[in-house]
């Protein structure tokens, strides 16, 4: 059988977005780069300047340059590499 994906609305963001976010909703910032702070309920954790490590149910993610961070329809995040991030999204208007 085949399927195809049912058409949802998601949020994503960048890297430097989410660095940015960082930089802003957390007091703990060492040369520049947010170390420790929550995104949408998710403690995030400083690895190195590339790298981040998120917690979620399964474990931990880690989120990098490469990587666009999805927020899913059940509020669920996790990230996926841009070049499969760009064939599977489209911008909604």
């Amino acid at each position: 059988m085949k399927y195809k994906k049912i058409p949802d609305i998601i949020e994503a963001i960048t890297f430097d977005e989410f660095i940015e976010y960082g930089r802003k909703n957390t007091d703990n910032i060492v040369d520049g780069m947010p170390w420790s702070f929550e995104y949408n309920g998710h403690s995030v954790t400083h690895e190195t300047n590339e790298r981040y490590l998120i917690s979620v149910p399964e474990g931990f993610c880690n989120f990098t340059p490469k990587h666009m961070l999805i927020t899913g329809i059940q509020g669920d995040i996790y990230p996926c590499k841009i070049d499969i991030f760009n064939k599977t999204y489209e911008l909604a208007e």
